[in-house]
């Protein structure tokens, strides 16, 4: 079993069943089968072989769909790009994947003008619209001068599908490799099964598809099981409500945000939202207090539809899930022993399973796991160990065995979904001529989960302001992870080696 076949299987037995649901287009299954086809040969004929990168930047919409498929269909490996990142980050993703085709939204022409010259390996760039000035094949060009049988390629559960890029510590973006079969695992146990997908599933996709829960759990979960994937462009707080009664949808995935800015913004109880039969959230950790806002709010007590997921794009995502059945007795826990198809375990110091209470991190093991990072065996080394890929997160159990996420070893920021490596934002800061040093860090955030904080000490005789340097920071950062909050203090903690303190920073910022 691969991906692709997942579509192809659905195209033979379900072709008149509504497939995709985007605006006022809808397509069945023998329509998106055909233009996935057309795209994968469009590709064939750019020579595009078995075991290229071919990367894409674009938002929720059929032509993501199909061109998702479609590369797949080639035997090519997507290396799907997070639509917010600023145009160094693409450079880099593009180049360091070794993508030969480029493929994205007209709307990003803006980040992305000129980067043609900056990617030697690229062959070709293609843009879902023309553009003034620039000759970039379109998609629709593409889709015009191709067959819609069948590409005449084989394609094994072993082979490459996806090169899912997730930054690192030091900045660095680094690219989760997964097989075929690694994805299939997720999409059938941590996706389909442990969300209750069925035929009759109508799964609203308003998450950005380049995240791997998303994609994986919820739309690929959906197509698994012949379902329906109702796609939104982007996150609309009213036009969330509005779909879900127009559409009678049935699953949804999202960080806490989207559920938080409902309950505190709109009317919900003016919605008939009764078709739902799952809201998941996850994302980014969230309080006990919160988690009982969105279940009164939604008006979920006692109707066993909310469910919380934990997961790391390393793990495919799989993880742990907090079953509906479970979040009102053990609210503040991230879930037990693993999701359908996974282990998930705290190990201490000593590599040990850890006892209730005691501190440790979370591994996780499962036939999703990532292969490795591309081209990086010394992260894949730390990353991976006997068999479990580690979380860099801490969490302890309780005398259950559920799990209460702790911390981040590795200092990373969940905002709104958007993962924030505090380093990266610490590099900027301190190019600021007037920074003696920097510790950044997460403060909560009533809506997006975690907001970026910097704490900031200046060289003697310098001044800086709040405004000055957030200011200092746009451009040089993606707007999501630009600090919201700036603090300035006489002196940062550290050791004596000059290692920064951040535990002694949170406290210093009374958090």
């Amino acid at each position: 079993m691969n991906v692709a076949e997942l579509l192809y299987r659905n195209a033979r037995k379900y072709p008149e069943k509504e497939a995709i649901v985007f605006k006022d287009l809808r397509f069945n299954y023998r329509e998106i089968d055909q233009l996935s086809n057309q795209f994968a040969n469009a590709l064939i004929d750019l020579g595009i072989k078995k075991g290229d990168k071919v990367a894409l930047m674009m938002r929720n919409s059929e032509k993501f769909v199909a061109a998702y498929f479609g590369i797949l269909k080639a035997g090519a490996v997507v290396v799907a790009i997070n639509i917010g990142l600023l145009r160094s980050e693409v450079r880099f993703i593009v180049d360091n994947s070794e993508a030969k085709l480029f493929i994205f939204d007209q709307v990003f022409w803006p980040v992305l003008d000129g980067i043609e010259k900056e990617l030697p390996l690229v062959k070709n760039f293609v843009c879902t619209a023309e553009i003034e000035g620039q000759s970039f094949k379109t998609y629709q060009q593409l889709l015009n001068d191709s067959s819609v049988d069948a590409p005449p390629v084989s394609i094994d559960d072993e082979d490459l599908c996806s090169i899912i890029y997730t930054s690192g510590t030091t900045g660095t973006p680094r690219g989760a490799i997964f097989q075929h079969k690694n994805v299939v695992a997720t999409v059938v146990n941590t996706g389909a099964l442990a969300h209750r997908m069925n035929l009759y599933t109508r799964n609203l996709a308003m998450m950005p598809l380049f995240h791997s829960a998303p994609l994986h759990l919820y739309f690929l979960g959906s197509i698994y099981v012949g379902g329906t994937n109702v796609l939104m462009e982007g996150f609309d707080p009213k036009g969330f409500l509005e779909t879900i009664q127009k559409e009678k949808t049935t699953h949804f995935f999202g960080p806490a945000v989207v559920y938080l800015t409902c309950a505190k913004l709109l009317p919900i109880d003016s919605y008939d939202l009764s078709s739902m039969q799952m809201f998941v959230l996850g994302g980014s950790p969230i309080a006990k207090e919160d988690i009982f806002l969105i279940l009164d709010s939604f008006k979920l007590r006692g109707q066993n539809k909310l469910q919380q997921v934990y997961g790391f794009t390393e793990a495919g995502p799989s993880g742990l899930g907090l079953y509906p059945e479970e979040i009102e007795i053990k609210t503040s826990s991230i879930g037990c022993a693993g999701n359908i198809g996974t282990e998930t375990v705290i190990f201490n110091e000593n590599g040990e399973r850890a006892k209730p209470g005691e501190v440790g991190e979370i591994g996780v093991r499962s036939e999703g796991i990532m292969v490795e990072y591309y081209k990086d065996p010394e992260k894949t080394a730390k990353a991976k160990r006997n068999g479990w890929v580690m979380s860099g997160d801490l969490a302890k159990y309780d005398e259950d065995g559920y799990i209460y996420f702790v911390d981040r070893s590795k200092d990373m920021i969940i905002s709104g979904g958007q993962n924030i490596y505090s380093k990266e934002v610490e590099d900027v800061i301190m190019q600021h001529p007037a920074v003696m040093m920097t510790a950044v860090i997460a403060v909560p955030h009533p809506d997006w989960g975690e907001s970026v904080k910097a704490v900031i000490s200046l060289k003697p005789n310098c001044t800086a302001t709040e405004e000055e340097i957030i200011a200092f920071c746009q451009g040089k950062l993606a707007k999501f992870k630009i600090p919201r909050h700036v603090q300035i203090v006489a002196d940062i903690p550290h050791n004596p080696a000059g290692k920064i303190l951040k535990t002694e920073v949170r406290k210093l910022c009374g958090k």
